[in-house]
């Protein structure tokens, strides 16, 4: 399984505030792009992206929730992380969001064969809060309220960073907590909030009260394929990291290449091509029945080690061409049904398994083992057949 691994520290003196990891969701939308860069048809070469989002509030009276208000998990979307209701498409400016830390960064991937099998790594990237701000006393505020000061930042922010009082969601109006109908005089009396108090203990009230956080809560981190604007996969913290001014928000991803019995080589070859852009695709994809004498598989099987245990009389299939489905779950499947007539004369078997193998430049490569469970034995004249096309599915990265 995939995760995000977190870390937040303190501008000028580099001080680890803290750290953590989350493992990650594949989003449906972006597992198609992946599977299909080693399945056919096979499509351009994907473009990462890591970027963060946090509290959205749906309605004035509703808590913060990640991603525009749509549940976390694998519908989750790209756009629903970078719309107008997340902290990241919240920021209504590329300035502003690179001044609030929200700005996604661009990652390339390494692969290696890490831990038993197809390892990805991307760099460590940071989302840094540009701002130089502490919290002050009301008075400082210049209390009450009057149409020319509402639209003017934060004295401590002035010059640090530019400031676009345009419309807004809401920092662009620090200082407006009301509406028409409050007390100009009692800043604790509102009739009619700017925006609701979601957090009854005031702790985090900054949807009320800009003054008392300076930053904004960071729910969620995710990896995107830039070029398609197509979520890959999210990760949903448990507790909202508060991205304070003068704090940084760093923030890594690393996983490996689950599937169907996939073979350690299978998967560096998937992690490489899918995610480095590197080697090269199969020539061919073939199925073929193992007789249930070859030995135990694991990730470390190579095809040298079962070629002895395919039966002479049942050769290869080719699987020349996939398809992807939609799900759920998200998989490939071979276009063609692979089957075998029994035609030696006798019975032949028993098959424990069908082997699927890439070749490349001739060479051989085994990508995973589906078992035949119990091993079945082929009488003469009887045809051996997938019945439902071969399929592969990922797990998880």
């Amino acid at each position: 399984m995939g995760a995000f691994l977190v870390r937040l520290t303190d501008h000028d003196s580099g001080a680890e505030l803290g750290r953590f990891a989350v493992p990650n969701i594949l989003a449906y939308e972006g597992i198609q792009y992946v599977l299909r860069q080693i399945f056919p048809p096979y499509q351009a070469a994907m473009t990462f992206q890591v970027g963060v989002c946090g509290a959205t509030v749906g309605y004035p009276n509703s808590s913060p929730n990640p991603a525009g208000g749509a549940s976390f998990g694998p519908n989750l979307t790209f756009a629903q992380c970078t719309d107008a209701n997340a902290n990241e498409g919240g920021c209504y400016t590329g300035p502003m969001r690179t001044s609030f830390g929200y700005s996604r960064q661009a990652v390339a991937f390494t692969a290696s064969l890490e831990a038993d099998g197809g390892a990805l790594v991307s760099p460590e990237v940071a989302f840094p809060n540009n701002h130089s701000w502490s919290p002050q006393a009301g008075s400082a505020w210049d209390f009450p309220w009057t149409p020319e000061e509402i639209e003017q930042p934060p004295p401590e922010w002035t010059p640090k960073e530019s400031w676009e009082p345009v419309l807004g969601y809401p920092w662009q109006r620090p200082r407006k907590r009301c509406g028409t109908d409050c007390d100009p005089y009692n800043p604790n009396v509102c009739i009619y909030p700017y925006m609701h108090q979601w957090d009854a203990s005031g702790e985090l009230d900054w949807l009320c009260d800009f003054r008392k956080i300076g930053g904004f809560p960071i729910t969620l981190a995710f990896l995107a394929d830039s070029s398609r604007s197509k979520l890959v996969a999210a990760a949903g913290f448990r507790a909202p990291v508060l991205l304070r001014p003068g704090t940084s928000l760093h923030v890594r991803y690393q996983a490996r290449i689950f599937g169907t019995r996939v073979t350690r080589d299978f998967a560096l070859r998937f992690a490489k091509y899918a995610f480095q852009k590197t080697g090269s695709r199969y020539d061919v994809i073939c199925c073929r029945p193992l007789l249930s004498s070859a030995p135990r598989i694991t990730r470390r099987t190579t095809y040298a080690e079962i070629e002895p245990h395919f039966h002479a009389d049942l050769g290869a299939v080719a699987l020349s061409s996939w398809s992807y489905v939609a799900g759920p779950p998200p998989r490939v499947e071979s276009s063609n049904t692979p089957q075998w007539l029994n035609s030696t004369g006798g019975a032949v078997g028993p098959f424990g398994g069908l082997a699927i193998y890439g070749t490349v430049g001739g060479a051989e490569e085994l990508m995973w083992v589906t078992p035949i469970t119990p091993p079945v034995n082929v009488p003469n004249g009887d045809t051996l057949r997938v019945p439902a096309k071969v399929r592969f599915e990922l797990e998880g990265v």
